[in-house]
């Protein structure tokens, strides 16, 4: 089975629904699913951030998708430290692929998208594909 790491914000986003709701269940179907203790932190940290702007009924579907994640996904703590991305924050998630060998990263965030293949295979993520919710769906 394939080897996944989600990016928050398309946990987020697949809250109103379209194709993150459908990137993200089918990722939950498909692949083996991995997270890191950073990568928890930022998902359980800012909902209650959010309520001001999504609302109480929002937020509940939030933490049923973080829940949702969390129960059928696999803890690893990255072992090395890698930076590729211009965002420092967005590096955990590559650290996070680089210790269990993923073969997606699923990401709306721009800064990763555009992390090049050759920066990837220099780094030994070689088999890592960082797609877009709609690459994703497209992608077997």
């Amino acid at each position: 089975m394939p080897k996944a790491v989600i990016d928050a914000n398309v946990m987020v986003s697949a809250l109103f629904g379209g194709t993150p709701r459908k990137a993200f269940l089918k990722a939950l179907r498909t692949c083996d699913i991995y997270i890191s203790p950073d990568i928890r932190l930022e998902l359980l940290g800012p909902i209650n951030e959010l309520e001001g702007k999504l609302g109480s009924a929002k937020i509940r579907r939030l933490r049923s998708i973080i829940l949702k994640l969390l129960s059928d996904s696999k803890e690893v703590i990255p072992a090395k430290k890698i930076e590729l991305s211009r965002d420092k924050k967005d590096n955990a998630y590559l650290n996070l692929c680089l210790k269990v060998r993923a073969d997606f990263l699923l990401t709306g965030d721009k800064d990763l998208l555009e992390v090049s293949t050759r920066k990837l295979k220099s780094s030994g993520l070689n088999r890592l594909k960082i797609v877009s919710p709609e690459v994703f769906l497209s992608e077997r």
